[in-house]
């Protein structure tokens, strides 16, 4: 994952390249200039709000600049995982935390890791209390640090799951005051209105990317709501609501070349966007966003492109599915990346080479009358991959098998029947 610069040394770089350095070829999606080093830039404070958290690189002489970019589903720290990532770190002599995430993603890792800007939903408080699964999650800070170091660096926590532990400690606070510590752009947990008001912009390869991010109010399946001190102090809860959204988008169109918005909505365990979702997507495409990531259902939902009111575009992800987590159904280990170029010449950016690249998240239950804590079968061997390194034989032997036979094929027709073959990768064409 490319590295922050100092502003001051692009600058002078910028310079002395243009005058020094024949542009090269930056056609191809997979040229884009790599950095070696990472560091935040500091919030605008002047007369707009704009708010640039990362300048991952600037262009070399060309006009034409591209940002690889790549967004997964939703990271579900079920019991089951955090239990076996405690398991791993213990036998780590060398590690010193509490639990070891990182080795359930090593199927992931290089695709993460080629791209300029990479997002996850991370469903879940990372909060100051006892850590715990479903139904009220509240993950380990390791589950965090984990998906920073394979290069995730744009993060979503506005979702159903985000106040579970607003009932035993200030968790909405914590988790935000977490992700502040780490060189990723949080979205989706606002501090108070002025900070939720500011634009949130990460800044690559001269392309201005600007995140927004909404969700239905957790009351509504989860009964949480948030902590009466973190209320009192102003936070936000960017819940989904027209008129927010227009204003929004509209402010993020006068500071940023690109626009991104991420929605947590729709109904847990269907493939099948409800009426509200294709509303809210169109009302999103009208005003001009680029892309919409949904999330949520747990389960892949379409991909396609919403034509807006001005003529433009906007591909629409209604869920991306889970990226890991330890539910039961096959339906459920089914997720994927969104993954395509933005690409800005003649200063426009628009999208180019989108591919659905999707994951199954695997795990093993070797003694099926073994229970854990949550009276759950003991699942052990969390690990992401890639749909197209996975196997038949490791289908035989996932633990989902318990509660309903399949094969590679069904896995893999969940993909066909949600996404169109246009964005299909060849090997499921």
């Amino acid at each position: 994952m490319k590295k922050l610069i100092l502003s001051v040394i692009c600058i002078i770089s910028a310079v002395f390249l243009y005058s020094c350095v024949t542009a090269g070829d930056m056609n191809a999606p997979d040229v884009t200039e790599k950095q070696t080093e990472k560091q935040s830039t500091s919030e605008n404070t002047q007369e707009n709000t704009e708010t640039n958290v990362e300048d991952v690189t600037q262009p070399v002489g060309n006009d034409k600049q591209i940002v690889k970019f790549a967004a997964a589903g939703d990271v579900l720290i079920h019991g089951a995982i955090y239990r076996e990532a405690e398991a791993i770190a213990a036998e780590k002599a060398d590690y010193s935390g509490n639990y070891y995430f990182k080795d359930m993603y090593k199927g992931i890792s290089e695709l993460v890791g080629q791209s300029d800007i990479a997002f996850a939903n991370h469903e879940g408080p990372i909060a100051k209390t006892a850590i715990a699964g479903y139904p009220n999650f509240n993950s380990p800070s390791e589950s965090g640090d984990a998906l920073v170091e394979l290069g995730f660096n744009v993060i979503n926590i506005a979702n159903n799951h985000m106040f579970d532990v607003e009932h035993k400690t200030t968790g909405y606070e914590d988790t935000i005051e977490y992700w502040d510590t780490k060189e990723v752009l949080q979205i989706g947990g606002y501090k108070n209105g002025e900070d939720y008001n500011k634009t949130r912009i990460v800044e690559a390869n001269g392309i201005k990317i600007a995140f927004l991010a909404y969700t239905y109010d957790p009351y509504l399946t989860n009964k949480t709501s948030m902590n009466s001190v973190s209320k009192n102090k102003g936070y936000i809860l960017p819940v989904i609501n027209d008129s927010v959204i227009i204003n929004q988008i509209a402010n993020a169109k006068q500071k940023a070349d690109f626009i991104v918005v991420s929605v947590h909505w729709g109904v847990e365990n269907t493939f099948e966007p409800t009426a509200d979702q294709r509303r809210v997507a169109k009302l999103i495409a009208d005003n001009g966003a680029n892309v919409i990531i949904g999330h949520h259902s747990h389960t892949l939902q379409p991909v396609e492109w919403i034509n807006g009111a001005n003529g433009n575009k906007t591909l629409c992800v209604y869920s991306l599915g889970n990226l890991i987590s330890g539910m039961l159904s096959s339906k459920n280990m089914v997720g994927g990346f969104i993954t395509f170029d933005i690409v800005k010449e003649d200063g426009e950016a628009k999208i180019e080479n989108p591919v659905f690249r999707p994951t199954v998240c695997h795990y093993n239950i070797k003694d099926f009358s073994k229970k854990d804590v949550e009276g759950n079968p003991v699942r052990t061997d969390f690990q992401v991959y890639l749909m197209e390194d996975y196997t038949e034989e490791s289908a035989k032997m996932h633990g989902t098998q318990n509660y309903g036979r399949f094969t590679l094929d069904t896995l893999k027709g969940y993909v066909k029947n949600e996404v169109p073959v246009e964005f299909l990768p060849d090997y499921l064409k």
